[in-house]
């Protein structure tokens, strides 16, 4: 197997990533992140749920050049991550720190899924 690509930026490699992460207390399942508006366990449940799909257009690069495809898709938004994200950390302990000059939260990912699951439908209901 070959050796994992290096890393550009401070760290060089993925194995000093990894290590990186462990020094700041995050364990394998669990998310580092420094706020909700983008947090990609709630897009995640996004799929989970039933919801509006979408078409997607494109461009793909395939062996006799760029073509456009479109797909069908789930239809994602962002919308109410900071409400969710709240509504997450009243339910259970979410770890704050600051790693560099923001402030994170670590938390377990299947615990964030699993709540937007129960929370998105209720709070942010969409038609299909």
């Amino acid at each position: 197997m070959p050796s994992p690509a290096p890393v550009t930026g401070p760290l060089q490699t993925r194995a000093s990533l990894a290590a990186a992460l462990r020094d700041l207390g995050v364990r394998p399942g669990e998310t580092l992140l420094a706020g909700y508006a983008s947090c990609t366990a709630f897009h995640l449940a996004e799929y989970r749920i039933a919801g509006p799909r979408v078409r997607n257009s494109f461009a793909v690069r395939t062996p006799s050049g760029p073509r456009w495809t479109t797909v069908t898709d789930t239809s994602v938004s962002d919308e109410g991550f900071a409400e969710l994200g709240a509504d997450f950390e009243r339910s259970r302990p979410v770890v704050r720190g600051t790693v560099g000059g923001a402030t994170a939260r670590l938390f377990p990912l299947a615990a964030a899924v699993a709540h937007a699951e129960r929370w998105l439908p209720v709070h942010r209901p969409r038609t299909a």
